[in-house]
């Protein structure tokens, strides 16, 4: 709002090279209903200057967030990799154990495959 007493004003922040429409609007009591009414005083249409030729940098949020991004994108990566290639692996171990425990059993309660050793300290069973 500004004071009726005054005759000019600041506007600050306007971004260049665009196009405004400012209006002014009288605020003021109504005397018939008691209510607050307005009334355009006027309008003016203008365009602010273009900004001058300057070299741009790369916002540093931008930059910041965009090398998060491709470090975390590697990390994920990496990881899966090292899951996969573990994964991969652990197939491999178990078919080739799968297939040396079966190799030569030909049954499932069989005990031809079964060696057994005993070493003793060279006394009979029963004699000191």
């Amino acid at each position: 709002m500004i004071p009726s007493a005054s005759k000019t004003f600041r506007i600050s922040d306007l971004a260049a090279g665009r196009e405004y429409e400012l209006c002014v609007l009288a605020v003021y009591d109504d005397g018939i209903t008691s209510l607050t009414a307005t009334r355009v005083v006027g309008c003016v249409h203008f365009r602010t200057a273009p900004e001058a030729g300057q070299c741009r940098f790369v916002h540093s949020q931008f930059l910041g967030g965009t090398m998060i991004i491709i470090i975390g994108g590697v990390i994920v990566a990496s990881v899966l990799v090292f899951i996969v290639i573990l994964m991969i692996r652990y197939k491999a171990y178990d078919s080739s154990k799968a297939k040396a425990g079966t190799s030569g059993n030909t049954g499932s309660n069989s005990s031809t495959n079964i060696h057994g050793h005993s070493q003793t300290n060279g006394n009979r069973m029963g004699h000191p």
